[in-house]
């Protein structure tokens, strides 16, 4: 386990208290050797079939397992492109993959489309999964997924340093882009409402919302979580202001409260 998956996920239990597992991922290049102490299941390889990154982030982050994926056994074809294992094909780019799913018109797709994530470049060999727990590489984004409240913490951890906001799109479709390309790729946290191939196929709760810190963020989202933690404004669990304010009772209990203390 490296030095930044123990501190991070020793954080992540303590000031954040998610329900399931922050996860490391590493992009490996194409013709990139990955090392041997990562031992991952592989989709094809393992389960006989292909599956979809979204599967395999809810295997990981639910299960404990580790996965590895190729583009032969990536089965999104949304992903494919998004993820940079190959380049977005001609047949997509007129909107025809969005429209009539997600827009009234060719045309609106074809906007939906072309702002889609993708890598820079399409050159993504491996892409490896893991619990922070388990991670024996230096991860390139971690995700962790939590609650409103969770996220919000987060966000305040991830400001800290430099102020402003967290800014992230939203389209209701392809959120690996959100979880695994933006922050990759613009070196920038990111928050993404999981969207509904994520919950048909990655089964994704309806109450749960992703957060993706990149690697040059690590440091500084951690400290930014943890000192927010210190002021005590902002904190998991959520401070209660009326678990230490004097309850108001009805009439006939404060008559019942006065008659005991009248008796002292």
């Amino acid at each position: 386990m490296s030095t930044i998956c123990t501190e991070m996920n020793n954080m992540v239990s303590e000031y954040l208290r998610t329900g399931t597992y922050p996860l490391a991922i590493k992009i490996f290049k194409k013709g990139e050797e990955i090392p041997s102490e990562i031992r991952a299941k592989s989709p094809i390889k393992d389960f006989g079939h292909r599956l979809a990154i979204c599967q395999g982030i809810t295997m990981a982050r639910k299960l404990g397992t580790v996965m590895k994926y190729t583009m032969e056994d990536q089965s999104c074809p949304l992903a494919q492109f998004i993820l940079g294992f190959t380049e977005e094909a001609d047949i997509i780019k007129d909107g025809s993959i969005v429209y009539p799913l997600y827009t009234g018109s060719m045309e609106a797709g074809k906007v939906t489309q072309e702002t889609t994530p993708r890598m820079p470049k399409a050159d993504t060999g491996t892409i490896v999964i893991a619990p922070l727990h388990r991670a024996t590489f230096e991860p390139d984004v971690i995700l962790i997924y939590g609650n409103g409240a969770q996220i919000v913490r987060m966000v305040q951890g991830a400001i800290y340093k430099d102020g402003g906001y967290v800014e992230s799109k939203f389209s209701g479709r392809g959120c690996c882009g959100g979880e695994i390309t933006i922050p990759y790729s613009e070196q920038k946290c990111n928050v993404i409402i999981p969207g509904g191939g994520e919950r048909v196929f990655g089964l994704t709760s309806d109450d749960e919302i992703a957060f993706a810190v990149p690697s040059s963020k690590f440091k500084s989202f951690m400290e930014g979580v943890i000192e927010t933690h210190k002021v005590g404004a902002a904190r998991i669990p959520t401070p209660i202001g009326g678990l230490s304010t004097e309850p108001t009772w009805p009439h006939a209990y404060k008559k019942i409260y006065d008659y005991y203390t009248s008796k002292k």
